[in-house]
């Protein structure tokens, strides 16, 4: 028996799903809409924790500014005066390069004068505007296109750990133009990185603007006093009555033009439209008895499993000044981490006074076996590469 009809059914009460919902209250008010979250709280990966004085992100601490959408949902939640920037005077972003943290050179002078990396690799890099052209009718991975443009050494030691920490993925099986689609066009309408960088920032000082990065336009990492939870607070504050918690989705099925979605307690319920905002595999068991085609599509989508573990230390216990952004590790490094961002150092109120927060990344999709580790072992693992990089002394808070 069915317990109740909507118009709208959403499963999944993650960022996409509780975006969805508000979206459809604001431009279709009209229609009755229910939102569905296994779990006992929302948010997904968001997660933050406040713990001793520490404010912990336990999954993304932050978003860019570049999107207006973004900001203008900000807007609509009423969270505008809570925005929160990260700190304007730390630009400084590290490279693990033998064993040392090497600053990443931001212009190129600083490229020159670097270490990040040796003389010849350097030439390499100068010669991009003299690149081979990509082959016609394919669809290049990132890796290859660093690797055709600037050379291998740029690949491995710049371009790999900023993918691995961005996506968690392997810059050789990633599409460049899925992932960084105006790389891509800047070669198409320049026919170098270099020339459209040049063309860009000359177009950008014109209009008394700064001109992005070649990945797209530029944008500050941004969130909210307190920590990244606070939107997903408000989302359940503003659409509560909206919202059902422990109600796991376990099947749906179609009849006519009606959607039929059975839970795992039993209870059932019918929709004219089911929007999906789960990881893909979730989605493949729901779907499973829809359509086997779309289930199995589904179900072969790739994740890239990553640990995100905060540590708390003494001022005094770390010798790294931590003047900077954080750290990436590339893969030829044998690192057990991805990387760590010093988030004391970007955000205030994320560590008590004179101490200092760390979040350190392990796992992506080079490792899939850190992820079958205990909290204990994957601690060790964390602690013993950071006392090696940054220099710890005694145990965290």
């Amino acid at each position: 028996m069915t317990d109740t009809k909507y118009d709208v059914a959403i499963i999944g009460g993650g960022i996409s799903g509780l975006s969805a919902l508000h979206y459809v209250k604001r431009d279709f008010p009209h229609l009755s809409v229910k939102l569905f979250e296994s779990d006992n709280r929302l948010g997904g990966t968001i997660g933050t924790d406040h713990i001793n004085g520490y404010s912990f992100d336990w999954g993304p601490n932050g978003f860019l500014d570049r999107e207006p959408l973004t900001l203008e949902l900000c807007e609509q939640l009423g969270l505008n005066s809570e925005l929160e920037r990260a700190n304007n005077k730390v630009t400084n972003r590290f490279i693990l390069r033998k064993n040392k943290l090497r600053s990443v050179p931001m212009s190129p002078p600083a490229f020159l004068t670097s270490d990040i990396l040796p003389i010849s690799a350097k030439l390499r890099v100068m010669m991009e505007p003299f690149a081979k052209k990509r082959p016609e009718g394919i669809d290049e991975s990132i890796y290859d296109f660093v690797q055709r443009r600037i050379g291998t050494s740029a690949a491995d030691f710049l371009v790999q750990p900023m993918v691995s920490g961005v996506y968690g993925g392997i810059a050789k099986e990633l599409s460049l133009k899925s992932c960084f689609p105006v790389m891509r066009e800047m070669e198409d309408e320049y026919g170098s990185l270099f020339k459209a960088m040049i063309a860009k920032a000359k177009a950008a000082k014109a209009k008394g603007k700064k001109s992005g990065s070649p990945s797209g336009p530029g944008g500050w990492l941004t969130s909210f006093n307190g920590g990244l939870y606070r939107i997903i607070e408000q989302f359940y504050d503003r659409y509560k009555p909206d919202i059902s918690c422990n109600k796991k989705a376990a099947s749906i099925s179609k009849e006519d033009a009606v959607y039929s979605i059975e839970f795992g307690d039993g209870s059932k319920i019918e929709t004219q439209y089911v929007i999906l905002a789960t990881p893909s595999y979730v989605a493949a068991d729901i779907t499973l008895s829809l359509s086997d085609k779309l289930s199995n599509s589904l179900g072969a989508i790739p994740y890239a499993p990553i640990s995100v573990i905060c540590l708390g230390y003494n001022r005094q216990q770390v010798s790294h000044d931590l003047e900077g952004f954080g750290f990436l590790v590339p893969q030829k490094e044998n690192r057990k981490i991805l990387g760590s961002i010093w988030t004391s150092s970007i955000f205030e109120n994320r560590a008590p006074d004179d101490k200092v927060q760390f979040r350190t990344m392990v796992g992506g999709d080079g490792d899939h076996d850190s992820i079958k580790l205990t909290d204990d072992e994957l601690l060790a693992r964390v602690i013993k590469d950071m006392n090696d990089i940054v220099g710890l002394t005694g145990e965290p808070d």
